[in-house]
């Protein structure tokens, strides 16, 4: 019998997570090493360096190469790996704009209008009856309407496809890391981290690298370009060779490049595509993902806001990952979830890849600080900013353990999908990029939840990774270092020729779902039949499984180091029962914090966003529970509440420092001075009302002040914990009642580019995202035991809270902290006892009979083990999340931004007119706390 607890208590290095380290302000030595030090503390196993908007200091420039320097070595000494992210902001490719310098390394895109003949377009179309379209280089008699179509570069992005282009971002990032830490490389420096490369997404692409590829073919790329807008079968041919020719100079002048240099200085190259989640999204960067992870060293992909991802980004990568033997597989994960994301719904979020395949965890994102732009960048936030740091490190052993699980065992899974990407490029267009393959994706879906209800597990086989990996042997499909004894052909009607060869001479069980029309968008007669039906396939499965609602699905995987079945929720919301067919006489389930097991029933109900996983046991018997649930509310009281906050988001400004204008909100204020391009001095003025006195504190964000004071007396700031950029300082004797009044001045200025990079049509993300302020006005924070009431003034805290979730709306609105509550409950000796917790909060830290254990993956935790026969004593300890007080607060959404990015907070680029649409001067906050306790009394029968 395997032991789980020897076999998972300190998994190894390279299966611990490696978050996005955020550098985002002027950097400090000790404070990077003080953080690394607090990585290696909560079980990471290294960290990206990760250049990113806010950076002050020069992207690679003579302090940024000291301070990984000093990084490197820090990672040496505490044998962590170091990755270096290859480039300031994303996308990858244009060294924080140095190469957008050269116009002829920026990116090409067309555009289309219907007109008049235009002398100036790059390519020109009439309609003719024969073949529909006919290029024309001057106006014809009897035309009166021309499709032009024009070639545009953009000037804040570079072409990719370019082979040049490329050649100079790896001169200008990677040989210059190269010369300065050759001897780190392939040691301490594990490799390099390459983010969101794209082709032009923001409309129709094209390089004139295509050019060549079609010229090899006897043909001339501009005669075809009509087709690219134009929905017709006759276009099918050209469309299809276009997108494949962009993907192919994608894979190579890009990942293939970067690969083989990395190669060949001994280290490792990871990163993920712009846009893997959907089959439209994949034509928005590069027209097919899944040909690039052949490339890297460490597959990866990205996983964007508060829901859990469906199969098609994890399946597509595990697919590839595990055809071609790569070792371990990343997931860049959890950005834009927002500050209000509990571990629960991270776990959630995160196994739904993990249980696909993906074994290696990059946490989105670890901010050196969180002033300024640190505040609105894609939260949630990890490390000591975010209110459950000692919880951290068991969040990231469950992850680092089934990791270890994930990469040293075999998907059980002979059944594979011919990915319908080619489909898509049939009738994509840019300009209606959802509706062009909607019905594409919907039947493909359709399909998908099929096979999910049923317990089918498959990988996808990509077209070009078949052409270039795959092989008959016997009755089975190898593709690379994977054998499929089952194909299914999804609704499509193209396939390359490649793909059908293979597939004609392939004797394994082959279902094809609709008949074949074209090859490589060609028409052809297609004799390709299937020799089984999807119901086939269906009952063929090993493991016995059905989920009617379609939320739940299992993966199986196998090795060494034993059986295991994963059962994943993935509805955020509902319910999902999962029926099992033998399964519980042979299997148990296992926590990967504690290392129990326990016996199960067939019958297994999982809770929104819910998982379990059964790992094989020759003990195992079946068994069902009952449950008796005590609520005990009434039994706890809040003996303890830490520091209530009141934020200071309006100030009225001036630029003389006698009159001052209206007031108005921090962000319209800051939005108003960028747009002018104010230089110069700048005065501040924010007040607060205080029903009584009371002791408190100011935390301000660090400036160059040249004055601060409170109702007129100058305040001694000093160093705050919480970050390294801001300040605070004691105003108990200085606030009074009444109106109080905080008036600081300093000087103003934005470094030339900012207001480029904000304001012109012209400029695009990836210009946004490498950009810093040099100075900012932000909001102030009071801080100390008082309430909030609703006209938002302050008074003195004079009882604690009740229980309850709604304490934002109960004199807590911006409060991020603890609440404790203490009370007794009787046990029988005999039950075992969950204790469950509803409410909204990150964390609970538990001390039961004196004796701590924390809350930390879930709202329900067994207690058990901690209790004693009769009256046992609970604290309760819950931590808020940092929502309430960074927000976003004045964004217009039902409910919480579940996609939450700087916009939501800032809404910059929107208030040259006043205030925007999405904006509210009501402050949107979320509850936190919990309103009822209970005790699951549980048995087994």
């Amino acid at each position: 019998m395997i032991d789980f607890e020897k076999l998972l208590r300190n998994p190894p290095k390279k299966y611990r997570p490696i978050p996005f380290w955020s550098w985002n302000n002027s950097l400090k030595v000790d404070e990077l090493c003080k953080q690394i030090e607090e990585m290696k503390i909560v079980g990471l196993g290294g960290f990206i360096m990760h250049a990113r908007m806010g950076l002050k200091d020069e992207y690679l420039g003579d302090k940024w190469f000291e301070c990984i320097k000093v990084c490197l070595a820090k990672a040496k000494e505490l044998s962590m790996e170091a990755w270096i992210y290859d480039e300031n902001g994303w996308p990858s490719g244009f060294v924080g704009g140095k190469l957008l310098e050269n116009e002829d390394y920026c990116a090409r895109y067309l555009e289309y209008q219907v007109g008049d003949f235009d002398e100036n377009a790059f390519a020109v179309f009439a309609e003719d009856e024969r073949c529909g379209f006919i290029r024309v280089e001057q106006p014809r008699k009897n035309v009166s309407e021309y499709h032009n179509i024009f070639l545009r570069i953009s000037p804040a992005y570079t072409d990719i496809l370019n082979a040049t282009v490329v050649d100079a971002f790896i001169e200008n990032t990677h040989e210059l890391y190269y010369k300065y830490f050759e001897k780190s490389f392939g040691e301490e420096l594990k490799g390099f981290f390459t983010d969101e490369p794209q082709y032009y997404r923001w409309g129709t692409p094209y390089t004139p690298c295509v050019e060549e590829i079609f010229e090899e073919k006897g043909k001339n790329v501009k005669d075809g370009l009509i087709w690219l807008f134009i929905q017709d079968e006759r276009g099918y041919g050209f469309r299809s060779f276009y997108y494949e020719s962009l993907n192919k100079l994608y894979v190579t002048n890009f990942y293939k490049k970067i690969y083989d240099w990395c190669q060949a200085h001994n280290v490792e190259l990871t990163g993920h595509s712009v846009e893997e989640n959907s089959l439209h999204d994949q034509m928005c960067g590069c027209a097919d993902v899944m040909t690039s992870y052949e490339y890297e060293n460490v597959p990866a992909i990205d996983c964007l806001g508060r829901y859990t991802l469906d199969e098609i980004s994890p399946v597509q990568l595990s697919s590839v990952a595990e055809q071609l033997g790569k070792e371990r597989v990343l997931t860049e994960t959890f950005a834009c979830c927002g500050y209000d994301v509990t571990p629960k719904e991270l776990k959630g979020i995160a196994e739904s890849q993990f249980f696909h395949g993906v074994n290696l965890m990059c946490h989105h994102l670890y901010p050196f600080s969180i002033a300024g732009q640190g505040k609105v960048d894609h939260p949630p936030v990890f490390g000591k900013h975010g209110n459950w740091f000692e919880q951290f490190k068991a969040f990231n052993e469950y992850f680092s353990r089934l990791g270890y699980i994930v990469g040293n065992t075999a998907a059980n899974i002979d059944v594979a999908i011919l990915h319908p990407m080619r489909e898509v490029w049939l009738d994509y267009l840019r300009s209606d990029e959802v509706g062009s393959v909607k019905e594409v994706e919907k039947v493909f879906y359709d399909l998908l939840l099929t096979l999910r209800k049923h317990g089918v597990k498959y990988h996808f086989i990509d077209e070009t990774i078949l052409g270039r990996h795959g092989k008959l042997s016997g009755n089975k499909l190898v593709v690379g270092k994977c054998e499929y004894s089952a194909i299914i052909v999804p609704p499509i009607r193209t396939i390359s020729k490649t793909s059908l060869d293979i597939l004609s001479n392939y004797n394994g069980k082959l279902c094809v779902i609709n008949d074949l029309k074209y090859v490589d968008g060609v028409s052809k007669d297609i004799s390709l039949r299937g020799n089984v039906t999807l119901e086939d396939i269906i009952n063929s499965v090993s493991i016995k499984y059905y989920c009617e609602d379609g939320n739940s699905f299992t993966t199986s995987r196998s090795g060494d180091i034993g059986d295991y079945i994963f059962i994943k929720n993935l509805s955020m919301s509902e319910r999902s029962a999962v029926q099992l067919k033998n399964v519980a006489e042979n299997y148990v389930s296992l926590d990967l914090l504690t290392f129990a097991r326990k016996p199960i029933s067939n019958l297994i109900e999982l809770g929104a966003n819910e998982s379990i996983i059964l790992v094989k046991s020759d003990s195992a018997t079946p068994c069902v529970y009952e449950e008796k649930q005590l609520d005990v509310t009434k039994n706890f009281t809040t003996v303890d509440i830490t520091d209530n906050y009141l934020v200071l988001d309006y100030a009225q400004i001036s630029k003389d420092g006698v009159s001052y204008g209206e007031k108005l909100p921090v962000i319209q204020h800051f939005e108003n001075l960028l747009r002018e391009d104010y230089r110069g001095e700048l005065f501040v003025k924010q007040q607060f009302v205080v029903n009584d006195l009371t002791d408190a504190k100011i935390v301000l964000e660090k400036s160059h002040f040249t004055s601060i004071t409170l109702n007129g007396e100058r305040l001694r700031l000093t160093q705050s914990d919480f970050d390294v950029y801001f300040v605070e300082s004691d105003i108990s004797g200085k606030i009074k009642r009444g109106v109080n009044e905080l008036n600081y001045s300093f000087d103003f200025w934005q470094h030339e580019g900012v207001h480029y990079a904000l304001f012109d049509p012209d400029a695009r993300e990836s210009l946004r995202n490498c950009l810093y302020y040099d100075t900012s006005i932000e909001s102030a924070y009071i801080k100390g035991k008082f309430v909030v009431n609703d006209d938002l003034s302050i008074s003195p805290m004079t009882k604690l809270p009740e229980i309850s979730s709604k304490l934002n709306e109960r004199g807590y609105t911006f409060f991020k902290g603890c609440q404790t509550l203490v009370g007794n409950i009787e046990w029988n000796g005999e039950d075992e006892v969950e204790l469950k917790l509803d409410g909204r909060f990150l964390v609970a830290e538990l001390t039961i009979n004196d004796r701590r254990t924390d809350m930390v993956l879930d709202t329900k935790l067994d207690i058990t083990p901690y209790l004693k026969s009769g009256r046992n004593e609970i604290k309760i300890k819950l931590r808020s999340s940092l929502r309430n007080l960074f927000g976003p607060h004045h964004f217009i959404c039902d409910g919480d931004v579940t996609g939450v990015g700087p916009y939501h907070f800032n809404m910059r680029g929107q208030w040259e007119n006043g205030e925007p649409n999405s904006f509210t001067h009501e402050y949107k906050t979320v509850p936190f706390g919990v309103d009822k306790i209970t005790l699951v009394m549980c048995k087994r029968r």
